[in-house]
């Protein structure tokens, strides 16, 4: 799918370090563009709504905690433009949503540490997006911010598993670590 040209009025990029996993073994948890209720703390569900895994075109739909202020959980479907296993990143669109979004691009990557060389990896999610009516682009950033640590946390705490039990495979991040209700802003 060919992006058009747009200089975005909003972009950024957040980052959190993981330490004790290198970037190989944290793609390979992070890598599925499905199982991304599995890792950050602010999503509760997510599915395949069409389309293959991994494979651009794909659509999925992703919903955060029920909130306690009985407004609807938020939502959004989202297509995968891009999936480089060898650069591991992959950039998706969101689409559909109740959150506020109008356009709305992301790359999310594992990449090597900045420094210490050899310490761990670094998770980024970037961003490119229309404003969000309501909400500051700094708050945007911050709940961004906030999911990426929670999932570096995840994915740290899940390579110590597995590390600690030869053999085991990390299926699930753990169910204790949620963060808020909102899967965006």
């Amino acid at each position: 799918m060919a992006e058009e040209v747009t200089e975005w009025e909003w972009s950024g990029r957040v980052s959190s370090a993981v330490l004790g996993a290198t970037p190989d073994e944290a793609w390979e948890l992070l890598s599925d563009f499905l199982a991304f209720h599995r890792w950050n703390p602010r999503v509760a569900k997510c599915r395949r709504v069409s389309g293959a895994p991994r494979a651009p075109g794909c659509v999925r739909y992703c919903e955060g905690e029920p909130r306690g202020d009985a407004r609807d959980a938020d939502w959004a479907h989202e297509t995968l433009h891009e999936h480089d296993a060898a650069g591991r990143r992959f950039r998706y669109e969101m689409n559909d949503n109740n959150m506020g979004f109008g356009r709305f691009f992301a790359t999310f990557s594992v990449v090597e540490p900045t420094s210490p060389p050899g310490a761990g990896c670094e998770l980024r999610w970037e961003f490119e997006c229309e404003p969000v009516r309501g909400t500051a682009k700094e708050a945007l950033a911050a709940r961004l911010q906030a999911g990426l640590d929670g999932m570096a946390r995840r994915v740290e705490e899940a390579v110590s598993l597995r590390t600690a039990t030869p053999g085991a495979v990390a299926l699930e991040a753990p169910a204790d670590l949620k963060l808020g209700t909102s899967i965006a802003v």
